[in-house]
């Protein structure tokens, strides 16, 4: 269901029929817990509770005067201004283009609502349901989820800060808020390097962590800052004790889920500030609770009865992340990947990356988010675009997504122009590539060559060709079962912008195969190919291959792209070897990608052919973005390793 398909009016007839009935003896048996926690506090300080003077009260709450209002309203805006603005955070996380303004208001009207009705990310889900037209439901859901966890988890670190700093009554406290602060380390180094499996995880990249970690601490510090300037003058009390109370109350009423966390929040800061009087106490709160909740709540409810106004018409992008559909692609994208400059373009079949594209969205790159980083694969896909958009292009896209800009694998004439507009660069690989027309095997350069040709057509292998579009059968099960020989001997196939094994992308790929006298499949390759490039993709072979047998293969891919009039063949790209001088880091990942990837053997593999070798490089604004991106790619290289 999408938002867009009904209009507002009829939303909450359509409930009955997309969400299911809530058990009602369901809910109420989650809320024992927490009834059960609020009447143990309630129970310890009974005596406190029971000789409360409600005059005193009155009188205290009395004594509040006109400059504490204005201030705790003006932190109280303070604070609304920055709960608004985990919604932006979240719609950018989540890929959505909506207007800041927009998502601010909605999620301070949700906030607004939901911390005083209770059931927070329930209500929070409708209101921005209501308030954001052609936004489904959904995503709705997703948005409210994304925001209360990540609250739920900044709010822990920025109270675990404030009890170190200021200290806390309650017993181990300085234990469990290192805990905290460890578990949040762990967690934004998870999201620079998550090994084996955890690298599936969809971590949110550390600008989006750091955001959310300083709204929240504007947010809950200006909250407290309201309860402290509405302390009658009776009180005195230093700021820190009383927000780290206030946090760790904040808390109590949170985990609680009564409305307002009215009850828990009252006990809790009894229970924390025992040297403090009571009555002028719960006077500031009393007061603190009008400013801070009865008054947005009010001006929520108003902007809800408020018809909302219709979606307004998308600003025109200067670029956008074009979703595509990798097993049927729009011919406009087609006819971009088979005149592409590098073959390599091909890679958005295997389901990894996306289309960069312009406000026309026309195909300009492929683009893939991985942990810090929007990183543009190679050069971009039409030779007509002007590299200086495109580049601009990425970092517009890289901004909205709360990602850096990071460029890898592109030709010297692209890293002249990233090095022009400041950005930092490295070369990370060497490409080899010859000209089908003229390739011969003729030649001192190609002597070794010579020698393993000789050797593979000696043991009685032969080769066929599969051109893409072919009607020939593809012999997908014997080339499966030799792919996953392949992989089980490697641990696991490699995966980004190096193919892997997959079927359903054979149908668009050149394929040459190697038999022996008995006709058994010996080992295959496969290659991207177009209009402007043939490009050698994957290579499998048996544990028991005859020497030769991958030299001959890719002779005979190189002589079809000779057939083909192809203008240039291209043996794909190696990592390079250590660079003197470069940062530790680099030459670390380096070796840990050649050893992976078997680069030495490669190297050696490829020179064979006697290839003009071209430099490949790493792009990105600041050197530790460059940095960042390396660590990104390749993780996302050795993902399935």
């Amino acid at each position: 269901m999408r938002g867009h398909d009904r209009e507002p009016g009829n939303r909450t007839a359509a409930l009955t029929t997309d969400i299911p009935r809530l058990a009602v003896g369901r809910v109420l048996a989650r809320q024992l817990v927490p009834l059960g926690v609020f009447a143990l506090l309630a129970l310890v300080l009974r005596h406190r509770i029971a000789e409360l003077d409600i005059a005193h009260i009155r009188s205290a709450l009395a004594t509040v005067g006109p400059v504490q209002w204005a201030l705790g309203l003006g932190l109280t805006a303070v604070s609304f201004w920055a709960l608004g603005r985990y919604d932006v955070v979240v719609h950018r996380l989540i890929g959505r283009d909506t207007e800041p303004k927009r998502a601010a208001i909605t999620g301070m009207t949700a906030i607004a609502v939901g911390q005083t009705v209770g059931m927070g990310a329930l209500t929070g889900t409708f209101v921005r349901w209501r308030l954001l037209p052609g936004l489904g439901l959904g995503d709705a859901t997703r948005i409210s989820a994304i925001v209360t966890v990540s609250f739920f988890a900044a709010w822990a670190v920025v109270t675990a800060l404030t009890v170190l700093t200021f200290g806390a009554t309650l017993p181990h406290s300085a234990l469990l808020a290192g805990l905290v602060l460890a578990a949040a380390l762990a967690l934004a180094l998870l999201s620079l390097w998550r090994p084996g499996r955890l690298a599936r995880w969809p971590l949110p990249p550390l600008k989006a962590m750091g955001l959310v970690f300083g709204f929240t601490a504007v947010d809950t510090l200006a909250a407290g800052g309201v309860l402290w300037v509405m302390l009658p003058d009776e009180v005195q009390i230093a700021p820190g004790t009383l927000i780290t109370a206030y946090l760790l109350a904040l808390g109590a009423g949170l985990v609680l889920t009564t409305p307002g966390g009215v009850g828990p929040f009252e006990v809790a800061l009894l229970a924390l500030l025992p040297t403090v009087p009571d009555e002028p106490l719960l006077a500031a709160v009393l007061a603190y609770r009008a400013i801070y909740y009865a008054l947005p709540a009010l001006i929520g409810g108003l902007v809800l009865l408020r018809r909302p106004d219709s979606a307004p018409a998308p600003e025109p992008a200067r670029a956008a992340l074009a979703p595509v559909d990798h097993d049927h692609l729009p011919l406009v994208v087609e006819a971009a990947l088979a005149t592409a400059p590098r073959a390599e373009a091909a890679l958005l079949r295997h389901g990894r990356f996306q289309l960069l594209a312009n406000a026309r969205l026309w195909p300009a790159a492929l683009v893939a988010r991985s942990g810090q980083s929007l990183i543009m694969l190679g050069d971009p896909l039409t030779p007509d675009r002007r590299a200086d958009d495109v580049v601009s292009d990425l970092a517009d896209r890289a901004r909205a997504t709360l990602t850096s800009p990071v460029i890898y694998k592109c030709g010297a004439r692209l890293g002249v122009l990233a090095r022009k507009k400041g950005w930092a660069l490295l070369p990370v690989a060497r490409e080899g590539w010859v000209d089908p027309g003229r390739f011969s095997t003729d030649g001192p350069t190609r002597r070794q060559l010579r020698r393993k040709l000789r050797k593979a057509e000696g043991a009685g292998i032969t080769v066929s060709a599969i051109d893409p579009g072919d009607p020939v059968p593809i012999p997908f099960d014997e080339m499966d079962a030799l792919a996953a020989r392949w992989s089980a001997a490697r641990g696991g196939e490699r995966g980004f912008s190096m193919g892997v094994w997959s079927p359903a992308t054979m149908r668009n790929a050149a394929i040459y195969i190697a038999r022996d006298g008995d006709g058994r499949m010996q080992g295959f390759v496969t290659v991207h190919a177009n209009r402007r490039e043939h490009t050698l993709d994957l290579m499998r072979q048996g544990d028991d291959a005859v020497d030769g047998l991958m030299h001959l293969l890719v002779t005979h891919a190189i002589k079809g792209a000779a057939v083909a009039s192809v203008p240039r063949f291209s043996l794909a790209a190696v990592p390079t070897g250590e660079i003197a001088g470069e940062p530790a880091l680099f030459t670390r990942l380096r070796a840990l990608l050649d050893h992976a990837t078997g680069a030495a053997g490669l190297r050696q593999f490829k020179s064979a052919f006697a290839p003009e070798w071209e430099t490949l490089y790493l792009a990105a604004p600041t050197r530790t973005a460059l940095a960042l991106g390396a660590l990104d790619i390749t993780r996302e290289i050795l993902r399935d390793a």
